[in-house]
């Protein structure tokens, strides 16, 4: 069973909805491109892609910059986890 929170914002301005909505966008390709690093690692080499690997293959990372770096890494440690 899966389990989701849905949050409502009340009174939030056009311009503060379209920047969640980008940031929410760009979290979700920087967890897309972590989950393709560990799948393609490990179909290359057999084992697991760590954080700390994943994370420098990932720190130059157009999705990477454009979210505040707790935010970020916050997201590859998730992926770390969750695999």
């Amino acid at each position: 069973m899966h389990l989701t929170v849905k949050q409502q914002v009340k009174h939030l301005s056009k311009e503060g909805y379209k920047t969640i909505k980008e940031l929410c966008h760009i979290a979700k390709n920087l967890a897309n491109e972590a989950i393709y690093n560990v799948r393609q690692y490990y179909f290359a080499e057999g084992e697991f892609l760590k954080y700390e690997k994943n994370y420098t293959l990932l720190k130059n990372s157009p999705n990477y910059k454009l979210l505040n770096s707790n935010m970020a890494q916050q997201i590859l440690k998730e992926v770390d986890g969750s695999f």
